[in-house]
This record gives structure tokens, sequence and C-alpha cells, in this order.
């Protein structure tokens, strides 16, 4: 089993609609098939409260939306799913034998999350370059029992990256990303403490310059 991160740009006109226009945050959850050529998503997005509904005015506008069904929570988040009739790299991921496990969006880019076999990621990767799609792996590695990091570990952390927070000057603050994962500002710090904590035990145990017997 093996775990890669895909970076490419955006590839929903509705996806640019929330990211860039309304300066919401967007987290594609899920993705399957949807007949011949569409492919319906289960997101998640994080918007200005008094902003949602333009927001959402304007995404099922887009001529490539063919469905939409949301529930809006309090505070400006907005969970439901979609169908569109764009979106190449979402169809092959869908397509694929791989395990869709997050996909992060920010900064005019999204951050794909596969998992699969080693012959499932190399299938999916010929797909990609065969449709002539833009993209770059950016991680791979292969997965054991012993997990880096936990699911909300790695997806606050990816969150993180993509939006800036470990960008210097920061692109994000804390209580602006703690607001966008829906977390607290002090149980944000304790996560982003203890995932850095295990990525740089991890980097240190990989160049031996600590022992097992050192960590904790």
């Amino acid at each position: 089993m093996e775990e890669f991160v895909i970076r490419g740009g955006l590839p929903h006109g509705w996806l640019k609609i929330a990211t860039e226009r309304y300066s919401a945050t967007a987290t594609i959850l899920d993705s399957k098939i949807a007949g011949r050529s569409a492919v319906e998503h289960l997101f998640d997005i994080n918007a200005q409260p008094d902003r949602v509904g333009r927001l959402l005015a304007d995404i099922r506008g887009d001529k490539d939306v063919l469905e939409m069904e949301t529930v809006e929570s309090r505070g400006g988040r907005i969970h439901g799913s979609i169908t569109t009739g764009r979106c190449t790299i979402c169809k092959e991921i869908a397509k694929s034998k791989c395990f869709l496990a997050t996909v992060a969006i920010g900064r005019g880019e999204a951050l794909w999350t596969v998992m699969g076999s080693h012959e499932a990621v190399r299938e999916l990767v010929v797909a990609l370059e065969e449709e002539r799609i833009e993209f770059e792996v950016r991680l791979k590695r292969a997965l054991d029992d012993r997990e880096l990091l936990t699911a909300r570990q790695e997806e606050i952390l990816l969150m993180a990256f993509v939006r800036g927070y470990f960008d210097f000057p920061k692109k994000v603050g804390l209580k602006e990303l703690a607001s966008e994962t829906g977390v607290k500002t002090s149980t944000l710090t304790e996560i982003l403490r203890r995932g850095q904590r295990k990525i740089l035990e991890e980097y240190f145990l990989s160049r031996q310059f600590l022992h097992p017997h050192e960590t904790r």
C-alpha cells in the first residue's frame, strides 16, 4: 500500500468561485463517477457567514455544475454534494483503483492525497499523464503498521501548509486557521505542536540523529 500527494491547479470553476472569489476554504471529502462524464463530490466549505448566500448562488450558476445539495451550518460552514461535468483529474482518480484520502484547496492549487497498491498508483499516474494533466507528485511513501500522523493531524497540518501558516511571513494566522478547521485555537495549537513533533521525530530517526529509545 502506498500513499502519495499530487499537486495541481484548481480543477473546477466552483472551487475557484469559492476559494478565489469569496476567499473561502474548501475540502473535497470524497469523489465518485456519476454517469458517463460527470463526477460527484462530497465537500466542505468554510466561508464568511454574510457571503454564504451569494457564494452558493454563484456556484449553482456555474455552467459546469449539474446538481448541488447543501446543508448550511452556523458560522459559515457548508456541507454538501456537487455534481460537475468538468474535472479530468477527479474522473481519473474516481475511475482508478486508488482511494482518495483528502483534497486540500488553497493558494490557487489543490493537493490530492491518494492511497492504493503500487500497481494502482502507477496506473493512475500513467492515466494522468495520458490525459496531459499538469501535476506534480509532491510526496510518495509506503504505508506500514506504524502511522506517522493520525488522520486528523494530517488533515490539519496539510491545511496549515497549503494555506501558508508555515510561510514567512505567515499568510494565515492561528485564529483564522482555527475557524477554517472548526477547532478551538488552543486545540489547534496542540494538534500543530504534536504533529510537528512527530514529523521532526521521524526525520531525525531516518537520519539516525536519534535512536528509538530517545523518543517519547
